[in-house]
């Protein structure tokens, strides 16, 4: 490849790396946790104490009679404690059968929805406001990823003629500067393909409905939106008939779902117009041993099935979509496949960062030491510590608030408190000398995860090791401290071994960083 065209392609790759790695570095941390997304649900939650226990079609009786709007359409979710989750009023509610035990027949209980959370902040960054065609993070995310894309693409044109020698060269060799310049190129090589589906499924699905709009403005017109709802939605939306029918047991619907496709894991029943007798329910969950393994099966109220949309029966858009969703979440293979994505989520953060710090180096190496520079390398790692130490503490809140006497207020709380750590930290990063700030934050990360479990251990008690669920969320954020805490002594032997970069200590002063230490980092 000749120079100038090369030079082309690495600064492709350096300003689109740039400008989405720290957008990526917060959907990659908060995506490795929501790999774990499920358990992270019963993890969050507090125990019901002196709960009646209902059977699954007692309890949505009651709860329709008590939320009538809950029998237009509601989300139910079998298990130990079944839940449901329908709009009132506009607003998504969750109810629980330990929630039904007052005198009234429903004792409301304060959760968490810090699972929720998790998930909000990797794929729309925790954007308040907007949903379906106006979520604005979700949409700024697709455009994300698309230039993540851009820069693997980029990036592979410009490593591929020396990639052999690169997976052999993470060695010292007395220069620092290369060992962790290797480390970056060995880490992009070796998750490449895991970061080529990230990419192309991120962009698929925060993109979708920007495509859907303009393919609607400039070529199809609205009669687009109906062909993509009928293909999209299992069933249509039914219209209330107002003839009541009597529902049957929902252990009769779960059978009729397996006994149409064998094998079938339910994970959850979306139900339309309970007791109405034009009323239908889909019945869906997984096929263990397919990529692609969702399946679902609508049956009208008398068990009657009216569409099956299984591994072995479904059209080409269904299979692709179920690909898709499969190999972004990561929830084909069990847990083996979820802790490989974990790890490969949070080796995606490193090279993220580390990709960030190398350009500023060198970019400060070459043309001199400057403000943009000296801001980038700042920036990086205040959003970086911010970010993980603000997750922390959340899951401190929606521990700890359950138990306190704000627990009414634990779901927006959980949230705040976010905030409340983000901002001052990346204020205080763009001020303090990156050296000290970096040590500090290393020193004080790992202590904040592993007080998580301990937390759970003290307040949870035998739950926190004998629920499957709670001892994998205390696994997760014990391995969390103890990955924090390996990076940590990497950073100080850095320090030790080799002269802070200029860009690494003083102050950004007319443009250009003080040559000089405020402080030692640490003995």
């Amino acid at each position: 490849m000749k120079a100038d065209r090369l030079r082309r392609f690495i600064d492709l790759h350096a300003w689109a790396g740039m400008v989405s790695g720290l957008l990526l570095f917060v959907a990659f941390f908060a995506g490795a946790i929501n790999v774990f997304h499920h358990e992270l649900h019963h993890w969050q939650d507090r125990p019901a104490e002196n709960a009646t226990v209902l059977d699954a079609d007692t309890f949505l009786e009651r709860l329709t009679e008590r939320f009538p709007q809950a029998a237009e359409r509601l989300y139910f979710q079998p298990g130990n404690d079944p839940a449901a989750m329908w709009k009132q009023d506009g607003e998504w509610q969750t109810a629980r059968v330990s929630h039904f035990g007052g005198d009234d027949g429903y004792l409301s209980r304060p959760g968490s929805e810090l699972a929720d959370f998790i998930n909000e902040l990797h794929y729309q960054l925790a954007i308040p406001g907007g949903a379906g065609l106006l979520n604005i993070g979700m949409i700024l995310m697709g455009l994300v990823a698309a230039l993540y894309g851009v820069a693997l693409f980029s990036g592979l044109v410009i490593h591929w003629p020396k990639l052999g020698r690169e997976l052999l060269a993470l060695k010292h060799q007395g220069n620092l500067r290369r060992y962790w310049k290797n480390l970056h190129n060995l880490i992009g090589v070796v998750s490449l393909p895991f970061h080529l589906i990230m990419a192309i499924t991120g962009a698929a699905m925060g993109l979708f409905t920007v495509v859907a709009l303009l393919l609607g403005a400039l070529v199809f017109g609205p009669q687009l939106q109906e062909v993509i709802s009928k293909k999209t939605d299992v069933w249509p939306a039914m219209t209330t008939s107002g003839e009541p029918v009597t529902m049957a047991l929902m252990a009769d619907y779960l059978s009729a779902a397996e006994h149409e496709v064998p094998g079938l894991q339910v994970a959850w029943v979306e139900v339309r117009g309970f007791g109405d007798s034009d009323g239908w329910l889909d019945v869906a969950g997984t096929v263990p041993g397919y990529l692609g393994h969702h399946a679902h099966v609508v049956l009208d109220p008398t068990l009657k099935p009216l569409r099956v949309i299984s591994p072995a029966q479904r059209d080409l858009n269904n299979a692709s979509l179920s690909v898709v969703y499969a190999l972004h979440f990561g929830d084909y293979g069990g847990l083996a496949v979820k802790l490989m994505y974990f790890l490969l989520g949070l080796l995606g953060c490193l090279l993220f960062v580390s990709g960030n710090i190398l350009w500023c180096e060198r970019r400060s190496d070459r043309a001199g030491p400057s403000r943009a520079s000296a801001l980038l390398l700042r920036l990086t790692l205040g959003v970086c510590v911010g970010v993980v130490a603000g997750v922390a503490v959340s899951f401190w809140v929606s521990k700890l608030g359950l138990y306190s006497p704000w627990a009414d207020q634990v779901v927006w709380l959980e949230r705040l408190v976010f905030w409340l750590v983000l901002v001052p930290l990346a204020g205080w990063s763009l001020r303090a000398s990156p050296l000290r700030f970096c040590g500090q934050g290393l020193r004080v990360l790992p202590w904040l995860y592993l007080l998580i479990p301990v937390l759970s251990l003290v307040l949870d008690g035998a739950r926190a090791w004998r629920d499957p669920d709670v001892l994998l969320i205390n696994g997760v954020m014990l391995s969390l401290a103890g990955l924090l805490w390996l990076v940590r002594k990497h950073f100080r032997r850095r320090v030790r071994l080799a002269e802070p970069h200029p860009l690494w200590v003083g102050r950004v002063s007319d443009g250009h960083p003080i040559h000089k230490a405020d402080a030692e980092l640490e003995s």
